[in-house]
């Protein structure tokens, strides 16, 4: 209830409705979704559904859910997303969620456009705010790491860039240098994978990254209009 809440501003997105006349302790009802599941892409093009709308739009559910609300389906795979008429999308299956508090949406968010934009000395500071509590650490050699790690990418277009490949690699620095991933952001790492695996399988070309970006930037303007910061 609290995921349609959440998405009520995006039309194309549908959750399942919870029926609590007939929900008990072991008992969960809910509407039944009608639609494609994730994983039978072949009826997609027989049912006339765009790929490429279908993931795009999945990706601008996924990263309002993670940026803006803070609050993520985390467990995404194929057989919890289905495909509707008119390219909507439905999750279904909210047994594991995510929890981002406001502090680590802005980590994550300053990591992500750090990532994209390519920015080393963005990574790093992200990264170090995370190992503040008692963990030991080089930072000559993270920053040196970080730095070697994004130099990979120069002149890479950002519709080639993977965000969950990146996010993966930044995750085997931290464990390189000797530091623990806060335990919050693992559980988004799966999910980010799974979202951006589920995209491509719609559409080759999918560029979350891309998709990413104007969000990013949004997000960022927005914390700083005169209201926000009062």
């Amino acid at each position: 209830e609290r995921l349609a809440r959440n998405m009520a501003v995006l039309p194309f997105v549908q959750i399942p409705r919870v029926h609590w006349a007939w929900t008990r302790e072991r008992v969960n009802v809910q509407d039944y979704v009608v639609g494609i599941a994730g994983h039978d892409l072949d009826l997609l093009d027989a049912a006339g559904l765009d790929r490429r709308l279908l993931a795009r739009r999945g990706a601008q559910a996924v990263l309002k859910m993670i940026v803006e609300d803070g609050f993520f389906h985390a467990d995404p795979h194929p057989g919890n997303v289905f495909y509707l008429p008119d390219n909507r999308l439905a999750f279904i299956d909210f047994g594991m969620v995510g929890h981002l508090s406001m502090r680590r949406r802005q980590q994550l968010l300053k990591l992500l456009l750090g990532l994209v934009q390519r920015e080393p000395q963005t990574v790093v500071d992200v990264l170090l705010d995370w190992t503040r509590d008692g963990q030991s650490v080089s930072v000559e050699r993270l920053e040196s790491d970080i730095e070697a790690f994004l130099e990979q990418y120069h002149g890479i277009p950002l519709a080639e860039l993977s965000l969950g490949r990146m996010l993966v690699d930044v995750t085997a620095i931290l464990r390189e240098n000797h530091l623990a991933l806060p335990a919050d952001l693992a559980l988004l790492i799966k999910a980010f994978i799974t979202l951006e695996g589920l995209g491509r399988g719609l559409d080759p070309n999918f560029n979350m990254a891309g998709e990413a970006l104007p969000l990013l930037q949004q997000v960022v303007r927005a914390r700083y209009r005169p209201r926000a910061m009062a």
